[in-house]
């Protein structure tokens, strides 16, 4: 059994309500509970407060398939709801992105579009799915900072070691962030779990590391012959 995170919310009666779903057609969850680990003295912001869901991967398709039934067929939207204010591109993106929007929104976006005549099949939402699934797989949310880490690793792969002969912590960052960059892994909405680095950047992050162990081995051996 391999439990991922089914879905999760700064919201405790989002969370609570799909419990109560999960229960009631009997699919084994975990509530994870982050509140119990909150402390008010070093974080005063109570929206840090996460709140998960756990199932196990192999229910994730059925899960999904009961929360957008139960969703369909119980929400009556507010006459103020934001959402009535999107433009349809808007919407459409709520779509695309399923995953950054809890399940009700997700819902009214669906009946706003139908209700202003753009109706998405369920073959198109199949697709739409599986597409950004494959972006997530190979997009970063910043690939900025993942070009300025990978970036930070050659340098400090070369002059690690030397700076390290007058800040001895900094032998280390380049190993930290080739072995980040080759270990780290993300969640994909299906429970999957991928490597949050690509293929090529991972590339970068082994390379990394054979410079930083033929640095560290030559400089090492350069300062130790001039002491000599």
């Amino acid at each position: 059994m391999e439990n991922s995170i089914f879905r999760k919310s700064i919201n405790k009666a989002i969370i609570e309500e799909i419990a109560f779903v999960l229960e009631d057609n009997h699919i084994p969850f975990k509530l994870v509970d982050n509140e119990k680990y909150f402390d008010a003295t070093f974080v005063n912001d109570a929206s840090k407060i996460e709140y998960q869901i756990m199932i196990d991967r192999s229910d994730f398709e059925k899960a999904e398939e009961i929360m957008t039934d139960y969703y369909s067929k119980n929400m009556v939207i507010p006459e103020d709801y934001y959402l009535k204010e999107f433009s349809d591109d808007e919407l459409k993106e709520i779509i695309y992105k399923k995953d950054e929007w809890n399940e009700f929104d997700y819902e009214v976006a669906k009946k706003l579009l139908a209700e202003r005549g753009i109706i998405i099949s369920d073959i198109e939402i199949n697709q739409i799915n599986s597409e950004r699934l494959e972006s997530l797989k190979k997009n970063y949310d910043k690939p900025d900072d993942v070009k300025n880490l990978i970036t930070f690793g050659y340098i400090f792969a070369v002059i690690g070691c030397l700076a390290s002969f007058f800040m001895g912590f900094l032998l280390f960052i380049s190993y930290g962030i080739s072995l980040a960059i080759l270990k780290s892994k993300k969640q994909l909405p299906n429970g999957e779990r991928v490597y949050y680095f690509n293929e090529e950047d991972r590339r970068h992050g082994k390379r990394i590391l054979m410079i930083s162990i033929v640095f560290t081995v030559f400089w090492t051996i350069f300062f130790m012959y001039k002491n000599n």
